[in-house]
């Protein structure tokens, strides 16, 4: 089958042009990198990520329970950039957490909302017990992770709760 002249034009110089860009555009997703970055392992026993703590606050409870309010301080395990983080000591392990806490602390002010909004939530009675303590635990670390990232936040740790 033979195309009128106009169309032959296009199909020869359309064709080759939309090509080029295609192969263009993939190489540009390939070189920018898209993949993932290499994946830091949990550390081993023994070990930590970067701990960020936050500082304490204090929350009002529900109404109806034998406290009104919590004092509650969290702080939050990050994962490093690195898996040699851990095996770093003294100046030079406190210079490396320093930089992994200085990348989240744009977002403080929402892992603050977000603990407030938490201990919030959770009822006097049930922070006086151990499910109900870790269920606030878990409740955290969703939180923490929604905020920071699910593979940046290893673990939330409840450092100082108290209640009246």
């Amino acid at each position: 089958m033979k195309l009128p002249r106009g169309k032959r034009a296009i199909a020869l110089v359309g064709v080759p042009v939309g090509l080029a860009v295609a192969a263009g555009l993939a190489v540009t997703q390939l070189a920018a990198g898209g993949g993932a970055p290499p994946p830091v392992p949990d550390p081993g026993p023994g070990r930590h990520g970067a701990m960020l703590a936050l500082e304490s606050r204090v929350v009002n409870l529900p109404t109806g329970g034998p406290f009104r309010y919590a004092k509650v301080a969290v702080t939050v395990e990050l994962r490093p950039e690195s898996a040699a983080f851990y095996d770093l000591t003294g100046e030079a392990r406190a210079a490396a957490e320093k930089e992994v806490v200085a990348a989240a602390q744009p977002l403080l002010p929402l892992l603050y909302d977000a603990v407030g909004s938490v201990v919030a939530g959770s009822s006097g009675a049930a922070l006086t017990t151990h499910e109900g303590r870790a269920a606030l635990k878990a409740e955290l670390l969703a939180a923490a992770r929604e905020i920071l990232g699910e593979e940046e936040v290893l673990a939330v740790y409840v450092t100082d709760l108290v209640m009246q």
